[in-house]
């Protein structure tokens, strides 16, 4: 999205724990708004967009977080198949399970989930014949707000990762870098009360 004559840039990093399973329970970061809103002043932002970037933190290594985010070898798994998860989302809500978040649930601006499978050749287990598949997908904020989404509250990053058992992911701690495009505006009555039904609404 082109940065319109009103819009502000803001850039946050966020670090995260990966266990030696490739886990990371649903936590979350705090992204502070409180120099952009105030219901008592009527100041809010119309976020118009959130981009993700996750980063890996392992020594000598670029930085850039692996496309198969599994165990290099089929052999430290004792399997023939491995499915390895990230989810990522931006919401004024704090929820307790990352299972009940989707673009349907209620102050959730959007929603970034990422994928990969490794399916090894069963008569030998070698990676190298192996089926490898991934997936990635951001429903974005302007999909699913196309005009903006208004917060008067800070915004929540909630992240939750499963199996990453990668050697730049497994035991490590990790990083998310966020960029918010939005407009500063004036909130009415009309705006706090729409805010409210899209709250309760499910």
């Amino acid at each position: 999205m082109a940065k319109g004559s009103n819009d502000v840039i803001l850039r946050d990093r966020l670090q995260f724990d990966i266990d030696a399973n490739g886990d990371t329970s649903l936590v979350y970061g705090r992204i502070d708004l409180s120099d952009y809103v105030s219901i008592p002043e009527n100041k809010g932002l119309a976020i118009k967009e959130v981009r993700f970037q996750l980063r890996t933190r392992v020594e000598n290594a670029d930085g850039v977080w692996p496309n198969y985010m599994g165990p290099e070898s089929p052999n430290t798994w004792g399997s023939t198949a491995y499915q390895s998860s990230v989810k990522l989302f931006a919401t004024t809500t704090a929820y307790e399970e990352i299972s009940d978040v989707g673009i349907g649930s209620p102050n959730v601006l959007c929603v970034f989930e990422k994928q990969s499978y490794l399916a090894a050749d069963l008569t030998g287990a070698d990676v190298t014949a192996a089926v490898l598949d991934t997936y990635e997908h951001m429903f974005g904020t302007p999909d699913l707000h196309p005009e903006g989404y208004d917060v008067v509250t800070d915004l929540l990053i909630g992240i939750g990762v499963e199996n990453c058992k990668s050697s730049f992911l497994a035991d490590t701690t990790a990083e998310l870098d966020i960029m918010i495009i939005a407009e500063p505006k004036k909130i009415t009555q009309r705006d706090l009360t729409q805010m409210l039904t899209q709250a309760s609404d499910l």
